[in-house]
């Protein structure tokens, strides 16, 4: 698939911490809501959903990451990229396995090396995890009454926030010039509202220093003959299937605004970002109709509302040459 779409960046700085992570799927899915609420339901399907169905959507994203940080590519964690490393470092090869193998970050300036052949060095790993974990206390709410219990039962919740000096998140973006004032508007309508979960008490708060930019440097890549993938994403039918990736199970839910009782959507497998698929594409990936992930009777729901959702599982790529 030859690249049709530019490459932007969107920065953007976190005012809290955030409880839903930025994985590329919710990015996406909470665009989708700002469409809605901004022009209707019907230009929503018009123009995003049915030619994300059809597997030309729009728009794709990454998830958000550190500015300044990638994810590692999937290929340096085994085989003979992990070898070479060892042999480079041949006194240092318990740093080697930790920090190769098993860090989820590394620079920008190392991520180029490997996407252009290279293999970047051993500082360029991250020695901690750039996001750091936050506990919450919480005080549970009841279903029925919608409020507190007497006597009050806590509970704690996860949320996430940048460690030490990083300050800032970076969204990469594919997308068609004409399409581009539409999508800023977008993630300015997000900005408003928060993202993600408990944004009514401040969670997810965050304002863009950067709006798309283009980056056509990431592009770059003379006889590039792999892609290196920066969402988390599920592989479409037609997608290749020689590569390297680690896969996860994700427990997702619907919105509140469907009104469903039953809003917890069936577990999915996804592949993390890092993935590396040996072929260039521009993306990968698709849209996951409602009858795949919905149980039935939420399904009935929303087909009786004439409402379709889907879950947007594309994977935004990089072109690269491995080794």
């Amino acid at each position: 698939m030859m690249i049709t779409m530019d490459l932007y960046e969107l920065r953007l700085r976190p005012r809290s911490s955030w409880r839903t992570p930025w994985c590329a799927d919710t990015i996406f899915g909470l665009l989708c809501w700002a469409r809605a609420r901004r022009d209707g339901g019907a230009r929503l399907r018009a123009e995003i959903l049915d030619p994300s169905l059809a597997g030309a959507p729009p728009f794709v994203v990454s998830d958000a990451f550190p500015t300044g940080w990638m994810p590692v590519p999937a290929t340096l964690r085994g085989g003979d990229s992990l070898e070479r490393y060892r042999r480079r470092y041949p006194s240092e090869r318990s740093i080697v396995v930790k920090r190769v193998r098993k860090t989820r970050w590394m620079t920008d300036a190392g991520f180029a090396m490997v996407q252009h052949g290279q293999d970047a060095p051993i500082e360029d790993f991250s020695r901690d995890d750039v996001i750091r974990s936050v506990d919450d206390i919480q005080n549970q709410i009841g279903r029925d009454s919608n409020t507190t219990s007497t006597g009050g039962r806590l509970f704690v919740s996860e949320s996430w926030a940048l460690r030490g000096p990083n300050t800032e998140l970076t969204i990469y973006v594919r997308t068609t010039q004409q399409d581009l004032d539409r999508l800023n508007e977008l993630f300015r309508e997000l900005e408003s509202t928060g993202f993600g979960a408990d944004v009514s008490t401040g969670k997810g708060e965050f304002v863009i220093t950067s709006p798309l930019t283009p980056c056509p440097r990431w592009d770059q890549v003379p006889g590039a003959n792999a892609s290196i993938v920066l969402s988390s994403f599920q592989p479409a039918a037609g997608d290749p299937v020689d590569g390297f990736w680690d896969s996860f199970i994700k427990h997702g839910k619907l919105g509140p605004d469907f009104g469903l009782d039953n809003v917890f959507k069936r577990p999915m497998v996804l592949l993390r970002p890092g993935a590396v698929f040996l072929e260039p594409r521009a993306f990968f990936g698709r849209a996951v109709p409602a009858d795949q992930y919905l149980a039935p009777e939420a399904l009935e729901q929303l087909g009786n509302a004439s409402v379709f959702p889907i879950h947007p599982a594309f994977g935004l790529a990089f072109p690269a040459t491995i080794l």
